[in-house]
């Protein structure tokens, strides 16, 4: 009997988990189905009838025994109905779901000639455009105006905000279709370099590759030649494909993909003369490339789809390590740190069809992640005695 108040703590849980994922976000209580009535002597009796067909014979059940059992558990359950009921009415009803309906019923923005990405009076570049969402309901993500990254969606609805683990944020943003986190949004020192004609690239840039990949930066910095050099994952393009910046994708292509390593799962960016490098990015800095990590260290990486996220480290041998940090599609390349270095590069998942982490709610329960490591990566770049050869982090 002790039992009961925290089985009434898990129905309350299951209902709540049942309306977020499964239901409208914004149910009214009326919908909550109906938990059906506990009946324990039935059940028992139903076995001991099954089993009766077969020769077994069993005791008769205890009638009192069962019909407490029952009584408990029913009123656990209708008072867990009860409890999810009013607290989805109390969300429904708070003055932020009131307010996200009002904004629901804003009139349309203008179109898109008015957002051709120059501005309408001097002709001169614009930094990027305000984003579309703020003024929009998030689940109206066919209006793209012409001049802004379809890839820049800012979401105010509650569910969104659920999911991305911020519920009294005003907005959440969404950079790569799947991740329901809160993704890192375009930094100061990059709109600055944008309005100069220039791609800034440090740790954690997320890139546009060939137009149709997007996959983060490892690291920028220079070579022995002086050449403007970057990292990323190896699957995320071909040699020859054009690297942009998603944050200053207006700018256009600044860069090339020359070399890549599918063992390793590396590869190698020359940027052009449009292109600056940095070791700090959008408040990440990187105070060195290389170094080991051990098991049960925790490490933390940064990538356009999932943000910033930590886990502990399994595995670390020559050329992978194996650990826990939340990643998805989209965060291919990420730099892993680990005291201020970056000791590795976001690979893949380790189990093929095991599910990838998309939502801060999941916490570890998503596919642990495979890192190349950095110090293979530079090592291999340095036999090759070519671009890359001799890699260094910027001065600042």
């Amino acid at each position: 009997m002790r039992k009961i108040p925290h089985l009434k703590k898990v129905l309350v849980g299951s209902a709540f988990a049942g309306a977020f994922f499964l239901g409208n976000p914004v149910a009214g209580a009326q919908e909550l189905p109906t938990i059906p009535e506990l009946d324990s002597a039935g059940i028992v009796d139903q076995v001991r009838a099954d089993l009766n067909s077969v020769g077994i014979e069993t005791k008769p059940v205890d009638a009192a025994l069962t019909d407490v059992l029952d009584t408990a558990v029913n009123g656990a359950a209708a008072a867990a109905v009860q409890d999810a009921s009013n607290a989805i009415a109390s969300a429904v009803n708070s003055p932020a779901a009131r307010q996200v309906a009002d904004q629901a019923q804003l009139p349309a923005l203008p179109t898109g000639e008015d957002y051709a990405g120059v501005d309408a009076i001097t002709g001169e570049p614009l930094t990027n455009p305000e984003p579309i969402g703020l003024l929009q309901e998030a689940t109206q993500p066919d209006f793209v105006p012409k001049g802004t990254d379809p890839n820049y969606v800012w979401k105010n609805d509650s569910f969104s905000k659920i999911a991305a683990g911020k519920p009294q944020a005003d907005y959440v943003l969404h950079r790569v279709p799947g991740s329901f986190y809160d993704a890192p949004q375009i930094p100061e020192e990059s709109n600055t370099a944008m309005t100069n004609g220039k791609s800034l690239y440090g740790p954690g840039t997320p890139l546009y590759i060939s137009e149709d990949t997007m996959c983060t930066l490892t690291a920028a910095g220079t070579d022995a030649e002086g050449r403007k050099v970057g990292i990323t994952a190896g699957h995320c393009g071909n040699v020859g494909d054009p690297v942009s910046s998603a944050d200053s994708w207006q700018v256009g292509p600044t860069g090339t993909l020359v070399s890549k390593n599918t063992y390793l799962d590396y590869s190698l960016i020359e940027f052009g003369s449009d292109a600056e490098v940095t070791r700090s990015y959008n408040g990440v800095t990187a105070y060195g490339v290389g170094g080991t990590t051990k098991p049960g260290d925790i490490t933390c990486k940064r990538g356009v789809a999932t943000g910033t996220t930590c886990g502990m480290t399994f595995q670390h041998g020559k050329q992978i390590s194996v650990n826990q940090v939340c990643a998805m599609v989209g965060d291919s390349g990420a730099p892993v740190f680990r005291d201020g270095r970056i000791v590795g590069s976001i690979s893949r998942g380790l189990f093929p069809g095991l599910p990838s982490c998309r939502t801060p709610w999941q916490g570890a329960l998503h596919n642990p992640t495979v890192v190349a490591n950095t110090d293979a990566i530079v090592a291999d770049l340095n036999r090759r005695e070519g671009v890359g050869s001799g890699f260094t982090l910027p001065e600042n």
